[in-house]
């Protein structure tokens, strides 16, 4: 099944395919149709909503050119799985956890090394206070950072995406383990020799 949203943060394909466009929806009214297997109220809501979608999408993402293909993925999710919505008054808080996951899922399926090439590492894992942290340094100094980065390459993969995920997309653990098919104990531990590492080898004794 193909369901477009659109291809940028103002463009709809469902708008350039010619879908009329109701007068004043009621967006419950269209979660419910859409609910009970109504494909056209399903298309209308996607137009309505596709703002929403695209633009969360780009928020996490940072990157124009995988809302696309990520707003599509959310899209037949929606088709898939709106029968287990609860009430029509709870889509908007069930279609914000939902872009989340489908976001969630592609960068645990990304290459960990793309992002130490095109992105900043956050600071939670690098404060002067926390003894289970890094300095702050090795996210304020360029060479540092480089360092980091070299570090986190040599590191398994299995780890080294788990901490992009964690401390660079900031997910949780379970989010991490739902992503990665592993357990939350899994990512914990993982997590944990992670940091050990990397303070054993950048940290002088």
């Amino acid at each position: 099944m193909k369901i477009v949203i659109g291809s940028g943060l103002c463009q709809s394909g469902f708008e350039q395919k010619g879908v009329a466009i109701m007068s004043n929806p009621s967006v419950l009214d269209l979660v419910s149709k859409t609910v009970s297997g109504d494909r056209e109220a399903f298309e209308q809501l996607m137009v309505l909503r596709r703002n929403t979608i695209t633009s969360k999408i780009f928020m996490e993402t940072k990157n124009p050119d995988e809302v696309e293909d990520i707003s599509q993925k959310v899209a037949i999710r929606i088709y898939q799985n709106i029968g287990t919505l609860k009430s029509p008054e709870a889509f908007d808080s069930w279609l914000n956890k939902l872009v989340l996951r489908e976001c969630f899922r592609h960068f645990a399926a990304k290459e960990p090394t793309e992002y130490l090439e095109c992105s900043d590492l956050t600071e939670g894992m690098f404060v002067e206070t926390d003894t289970d942290c890094l300095p702050l340094a090795y996210v304020e100094n360029l060479e540092l950072k480089e360092e980091l980065k070299g570090a986190l390459v040599r590191m398994p993969e299995a780890s080294r995406r788990m901490v992009i995920l964690h401390y660079e997309k900031e997910m949780g653990y379970r989010e991490i383990a739902s992503c990665m098919g592993v357990t939350v104990g899994t990512v914990s531990a993982n997590l944990n020799r992670a940091r050990n590492r990397l303070r054993k080898e950048l940290l002088p004794s």
